[in-house]
């Protein structure tokens, strides 16, 4: 995977007069789920950084008003170590450090049992679910604990991390290896300024392109972003924390 050049779409980050709350980052904020969690975050009052490896999808990104909450769009991705490193720097050149991230990444649900199909298959699901993870966890966990304050790192799991998904073996073993890395980089973080979380979402998304096949109790993008929200203001003590529609109301 090549690396995608790093930039604020919208030029140096100047924070609004008034603004005192930290930006969240939102690592691949131009996806359905990306931006219902970005709008989640603005309609809270929380300034966002929005990331993403596709410029066209950040562009679509808006902001509720034109003072505060402020949104800042970088490209960037963190499918290599050289990537992670430079959205990194990309993100301190803003001069305005951020208090969360919450990570958004993955890729598409294939079906196909495991013993049908090579090992690369399941090679290319770690590159695509897994491995990304730790890279930006790698490059943006040191990023937020440089100030010294409390900040929240937050992971968004996928379906079948609890039990096998039948059908899609590929899947279930990179949503566990997940939560595992989630977990693990918890502990690893103990004692540090910042506190590493996932939320498990049990559930494939509703999304727009699945409509037709959702079940009834697939959660909208939006109630996710609700609980993102909920979660970054007050992450609670959980290592791993799964959605709950119930708390949408």
């Amino acid at each position: 995977m090549s690396t995608v050049p790093i930039y604020p779409i919208n030029g140096p980050y100047h924070p609004a007069s008034g603004t005192i709350l930290k930006p969240t980052m939102v690592l691949g904020a131009g996806g359905e789920l990306g931006r219902a969690i970005v709008g989640a975050l603005l309609a809270q009052g929380r300034p966002v950084i929005a990331v993403d490896a596709d410029p066209e999808a950040l562009g679509s990104l808006q902001s509720p008003t034109d003072d505060v909450p402020e949104l800042v769009r970088v490209v960037g991705h963190t499918g290599t170590e050289t990537a992670g490193a430079a959205l990194a720097n990309a993100v301190r050149l803003l001069r305005r450090p951020p208090g969360a991230v919450v990570a958004l990444i993955g890729g598409s649900y294939l079906p196909g049992r495991l013993l049908d199909h090579p090992v690369e298959r399941l090679r290319r699901k770690l590159d695509e679910d897994l491995f990304p993870h730790l890279v930006a966890a790698r490059h943006l966990v040191p990023l937020l604990a440089e100030s010294g304050t409390p900040a929240n790192y937050l992971l968004l799991g996928g379906p079948a991390a609890d039990s096998p998904w039948a059908g899609y073996g590929h899947l279930s073993v990179s949503q566990a290896a997940l939560r595992m890395l989630a977990r693990s980089l918890r502990e690893e973080t103990a004692g540090t300024p910042v506190r590493v979380q996932q939320l498990s979402v049990c559930q494939p998304v509703r999304t727009a392109d699945k409509c037709d096949c959702a079940g009834v109790d697939w959660p909208l993008p939006v109630e996710i972003g609700l609980q993102v929200a909920e979660l970054v203001a007050n992450a609670g003590t959980e290592p791993v924390v799964r959605f709950d529609r119930r708390r949408r109301g």
